[in-house]
């Protein structure tokens, strides 16, 4: 017998809502095309023994090599009108997603195993294994490697300024707020120049 020591993480309450396409209130202006790397997934569940399916959010970020977001939803749209509102624009040089990884495993050799559940501790006559592994896991929060661009003096292009790196939750929170931090642990605002 085998116990992952994790439930459904899954809730309700979502990191961002969406509206006219856009997470509401981000200083980045994420779209909607990005729920699933924000981990907000479409889930079956049950209501009255009726399945529904409903909007969770989990922890597992994953935003991947080549995703590109913008400040301003002009951007999205047409490129030179957008260039006189940008500000920046970031894109996904490198990344490894969030995930749930094994770090500490504890197995169990003996026929009259004690199985002690919520509902109180049952006999080992009422029930016996043959060995338990129990795997406890942690969230390994992953890594996003990006390039920072910001507009010319003339705003006919954007330039490339510099490449951070921070977990994938420090991804996201930049993307909330426009601060990150970095992997060296710096908190940078990236709205304000030379930061």
């Amino acid at each position: 017998m085998e116990i992952e020591a994790r439930r459904d993480d899954r809730g309700y309450a979502l990191i961002a809502n969406f509206e006219d396409g856009f997470a509401l209130g981000w200083k980045m202006a994420v779209p909607e095309a990005f729920k699933e790397a924000l981990d907000i997934k479409l889930t079956p569940r049950m209501f009255a023994k009726k399945k529904e399916m409903l909007w969770t959010q989990g922890r597992l970020y994953g935003f991947h090599e080549g995703d590109t977001i913008h400040d301003t939803k002009e951007a999205y749209k047409e490129w030179g009108e957008a260039l006189k509102h940008l500000k920046l624009s970031v894109q996904v040089q490198f990344a490894s997603s969030s995930g749930y990884v094994n770090y500490e495993t504890i197995e169990v050799q003996n026929k009259e195993l004690e199985i002690i559940h919520q509902k109180g501790k049952l006999k080992p006559t009422e029930e016996t294994v043959d060995g338990l592994v129990v795997k406890r896991q942690r969230i390994d929060h992953g890594l996003v490697r990006f390039k920072v661009y910001r507009p010319n003096k003339e705003k006919t292009a954007v330039e490339e300024c510099e490449t951070l790196e921070c977990t994938q939750d420090d991804f996201v929170a930049f993307l909330q707020t426009g601060i990150v931090r970095t992997k060296e642990n710096k908190l940078l605002n990236l709205f304000i120049e030379n930061a």
